[in-house]
């Protein structure tokens, strides 16, 4: 029976297996069922060119950035990232917009009958559809953000032009492994031979693991070179050497300069899909969003969501947010369970600073309770929206407000921010 509407399809995905909020995943990691059913719908990501990022810190950022560039100089593009923050069509974007739900319901009716045979995951599922609503759409040029690890996650099925690698760091370790090599051998294996891959890596033991398959390979700090880089209030300045169409001076709305580097990748990833003009890339750039990257979505207070759900990310949060270190913060914050949560608030913590402690409605989350201990004086809080109320206004209309601990979290504070 085909789907009627949009909610019939929440419904029955809703029946498939989500890896993603599962408290503890047992499931052992294959592209055995991913590759029959992109091969059973025609392998539809054939139909555009396409660039692959992994990493554990920037590659949303960056994958963003790719398409903006590549939407700048006149591409039809698509967009694939996980998880969503608020909705769920926020993970396939077709010229920068989340696909439209009658597009999505046509997408899931054109699969249903390889689905009911072939059952996957939540996540195959969706990754699938991304490619079909693509070539739907007729997109020229589609940008792929891994969703965990690389070489065994459902997106490593397509045939990229170009692959992109961003900072390596600790996560997912009972998945990828507890050293920097083993989760940069799982990163790494996204790279195909003779692919060009970009990386803003550094450090020598994931760089060995990316070295050892990528030919050509290009880096930040030596291909490419960021110079000149400075904060203009919410603004990051820069001038990027190293491009093909030459030195490019470089705007980016956002708070942090870490974003530098992540620029840095996405336009050597997107030199390599198409012909860039300095003009269109500084366009591209500029015009960016990043849904939940120390994002400010309010005034009066001061209220910055982040994504940082790993140690790595809280201390790009914290430096990204150096222009409020003179203001006394009140910190919403949770975490997932199976997350590095002393790492994580080891750069957030602060004398003085107001902390509630609360959970995302997801299984996956510490309860507030389990928190208390890590942080003297936090108060818990049952949910995101109160605990977003009370730091409200806690904070006074000339207080700062920052919420951040994981995309459930972030997700569920935009929400309701969105609501007010």
């Amino acid at each position: 029976m085909p789907f009627h509407s949009f909610d019939a399809v929440i419904a029955w995905l809703n029946t498939f297996t989500d890896y993603e909020r599962q408290a503890h995943s047992k499931r052992v990691y294959t592209l055995t069922r991913m590759k029959k059913l992109i091969a059973a719908l025609g392998r539809p990501d054939r139909a555009m060119t396409c660039v692959h990022i992994a990493g554990t810190k920037g590659k949303g950022s960056t994958a963003h950035m790719t398409e903006s560039i590549l939407r700048a100089h006149g591409l039809k593009t698509g967009l694939y990232t996980s998880p969503h923050l608020v909705d769920l069509l926020e993970r396939i974007r077709i010229n920068g917009e989340p696909i439209a739900r009658r597009d999505f319901v046509v997408v899931m009716n054109s699969m249903k009958r390889v689905l009911d045979r072939l059952r996957p995951t939540f996540f195959e599922t969706m990754t699938a559809a991304a490619f079909v609503a693509f070539k739907r759409a007729k997109v020229k040029a589609a940008v792929i953000e891994v969703g965990l690890g690389g070489r065994l996650d459902a997106t490593n099925v397509i045939e990229p032009a170009v692959c992109g690698i961003t900072r390596i760091d600790y996560d997912h370790m009972d998945k990828l492994g507890t050293t920097i090599s083993s989760i940069a051998f799982e990163k790494a294996g996204i790279i195909k031979p003779g692919l060009p891959v970009v990386t803003s890596e550094s450090r020598p033991a994931a760089l060995r693991e990316i070295q050892r398959r990528a030919n050509p390979l290009a880096r930040v700090g030596r291909e490419f070179r960021i110079k000149n880089a400075s904060r203009a209030g919410t603004m990051v300045r820069f001038l990027l050497k190293g491009a093909r169409c030459g030195p490019l001076r470089l705007r980016l709305p956002l708070l942090g300069m870490h974003q530098a580097e992540n620029a840095a990748v996405a336009v050597g990833l997107a030199e390599r899909v198409a012909p860039l003009a300095p003009r269109r890339v500084a366009e591209g750039l500029r015009q960016v969003v990043l849904p939940g990257r120390v994002e400010i979505v309010s005034r009066r207070p001061l209220v910055v969501v982040d994504t940082a759900h790993n140690p790595f990310s809280a201390r790009s949060t914290r430096a990204a947010l150096a222009p409020f270190e003179g203001r006394r913060w009140t910190v919403v914050f949770g975490a997932s369970r199976d997350k590095d949560v002393r790492g994580m608030l080891k750069p957030l913590v602060r004398p003085g600073d107001r902390w509630f402690m609360t959970a995302a409605a997801s299984p996956r989350a510490l309860a507030p309770a389990e928190l208390l201990p890590l942080v003297k004086g936090a108060v818990p809080v049952a949910t995101v929206k109160r605990a977003l109320k009370l730091a409200v206004k806690t904070a006074g209309p000339r207080g700062f407000v920052l919420v951040t601990g994981s995309f459930y979290i972030a997700g569920e504070a935009l929400h309701h921010v969105g609501q007010r």
